[in-house]
């Protein structure tokens, strides 16, 4: 492995200006402390104050930590292992939506949470086959202690209605689409649809219905936020075809007001591999926690754990990290922790569980998260037919008489999109204080003419990159990040004969400067709500 790609600074060579000052002054100079970067520090990109840093030391939790589990540890039993099956519905979906086209080397995020409550309530419509077909993979009408339902109508609800987490904004909006052609869906489906999962349900032209589902959803998201996000949907992106189409939009935005996006807190470089054996470092936005988390490390899965929100938050976000800090990982590390994360998460290794009981807290420890927004639209059509739901999709097979009336076969689920958006920091606007992506993107084929290709929602951002400031320039290697007090002759004197600035030990600092995974789990249910892998494109 090549040493990280960066901009030499030559700290032996001669400034024009310096050559002209007076060999009386030159004494002078030389008894103040450095004005210029010493030869050892000139990697200073690289490490910054890292060398100086005692290192992360993630010892394991004992035996006895639940961790997380432990917000789960008095739930009934039953609840227990219906919360389990939609986690591993949960790691289902990721592996089926992942392998259809889409970019492991690519940032994404799905909302599992949305997705089982949508073919829930899509499930309130089955009739016959359809019904047994769905129930094979729900299991909704096994549970017999309590409605389902309402568990998820409870969960969005407290979600969206947070105030104990760290949560800026949270909504999910569930829409139903159906063509006008094949008639009316019956008013006692959209009555319960609307009781149970606030969603809407509408007879549309799909001719049309580009513009009916932004400005529905627009709509729909504003009432979920409380107006805090007024247009979800900027342009007429998001086609979807007939006869029945349904439409999730997914948000969860974090709160970082406890943590500091000042001066060097609020930027870090980011290790982005151009090749096997390179590595470079790219600026970009962050944010620094001193204290509100828990870490840990899991040896089985090699991977570093930190989550935020304690276990009697409504919320966790968890952000699972290959390796350790210090050390500097191939560029399939993320791809081993992805597959061996997926595979093994509620198998007889239990990664999943083990992930959540190795949180626990660590005093004195600092974490530096990225500050990014991600959007991703997926059409999870495919991927539900992957895991058994193909009677669904199709019209010859398909039973949806609890929709539109005994009298009408000729419907079937066509597209089941969903719109998610994750972002650190929400709590401020996302602006250029945020490194932002969107993929995979809207198809480009079925949109209007008239889309201005230059917006944010109308073009492939998988061609897009948003530039937070070159990638290594001098300027930000020189003033903005040398610190003379580093100077290796002061750290090198004992504590009390150092200058009194360069006496304070620095904290040990767990940076997520490596692609990662992020999970947002409900912690009275243990229930997955978000899941994603943050791989941004750094580099043209």
């Amino acid at each position: 492995m090549q040493p990280p790609k960066v901009l030499p600074y030559n700290a032996n060579k001669a400034d024009p200006v310096q050559l002209q000052v007076p060999i009386h002054s030159q004494s002078m100079l030389s008894q103040q402390r450095p004005s210029q970067r010493p030869p050892l520090l000139i990697n200073l990109m690289a490490s910054s104050t890292q060398s100086t840093r005692p290192p992360v030391k993630l010892d394991p939790s004992p035996e006895s930590s639940q961790g997380l589990e432990a917000s789960t540890a008095m739930m009934d039993e039953d609840l227990q292992s219906f919360a389990r099956l939609c986690n591993e519905l949960a790691f289902s979906y990721w592996r089926a939506i992942t392998s259809e086209k889409i970019s492991s080397a690519r940032s994404l995020v799905i909302s599992p949470f949305a997705l089982t409550s949508m073919l829930s309530m899509v499930f309130l419509g089955a009739r016959g086959s359809t019904s047994g077909e769905m129930n094979e993979i729900l299991k909704l009408d096994d549970m017999v202690t309590f409605n389902p339902h309402l568990i998820f109508k409870n969960i969005t609800n407290s979600v969206e209605q947070a105030t104990d987490s760290d949560i800026a904004t949270a909504a999910f909006v569930r829409e139903i689409f159906s063509d006008r052609a094949n008639g009316k869906i019956l008013p006692f489906f959209k009555e319960k649809t609307q009781q149970l999962y606030a969603g809407h349900v509408e007879e549309v032209n799909f001719h049309v219905v580009n513009d009916i589902v932004r400005r529905r959803t627009n709509l729909l998201v504003k009432r979920h936020t409380m107006g805090k996000v007024l247009e979800y949907l900027r342009t007429n992106s998001v086609w979807v075809n007939g006869p029945l189409a349904t439409i999730s939009a997914n948000l969860f935005q974090t709160d970082c007001s406890h943590g500091s996006t000042t001066d060097r807190d609020g930027e870090m470089f980011f290790q982005v591999h151009p090749t096997v054996r390179q590595r470079r470092l790219v600026p970009i936005p962050a944010v620094l926690y001193r204290s509100g988390f828990l870490a840990g490390y899991e040896p089985s899965l090699d991977a570093t754990i930190v989550s935020f929100g304690r276990v009697e938050n409504t919320v966790s976000t968890v952000y699972v990290m290959p390796g350790h800090q210090s050390s500097i990982s191939p560029m399939d590390n993320l791809d081993r922790l992805e597959r061996s994360l997926v595979e093994t998460a509620f198998s007889d290794k239990q990664a999943w569980h083990r992930l959540l009981t190795s949180l626990m807290d660590r005093p004195g420890m600092e974490v530096q998260l990225p500050r990014f927004s991600h959007r991703s639209f997926v059409n999870a059509s495919l991927g539900l037919q992957k895991m058994g739901l193909r009677g669904l999709f199709k019209s010859d097979f398909a039973d949806l008489r609890g929709l539109t009336g005994a009298g009408n076969r000729d419907i079937f689920l066509s597209d089941m999109i969903q719109i998610n958006t994750f972002s650190t920091c929400g709590e401020e606007k996302i602006s250029e204080h945020h490194h932002v992506e969107m993929y995979p993107a809207p198809p480009l084929r079925k949109r209007n003419k008239d889309v201005d290709a230059t917006d944010d929602d109308a073009f492939d951002s998988s061609e897009r990159v948003v530039d937070f400031g070159s990638l290594v320039q001098e300027s930000a290697l020189g003033r903005g990040f040398y610190d003379d007090l580093l100077d290796p002759k002061y750290l090198e004197l004992p504590l009390p004969l150092r200058p009194r600035q360069a006496r304070v030990p620095d904290a040990p600092r767990l940076r997520f400067d490596k692609p990662f995974l992020y999970f947002v789990r409900h912690n009275p249910t243990g229930m997955i709500l978000f899941m994603g892998r943050f791989n941004p494109r750094l580099l043209p």
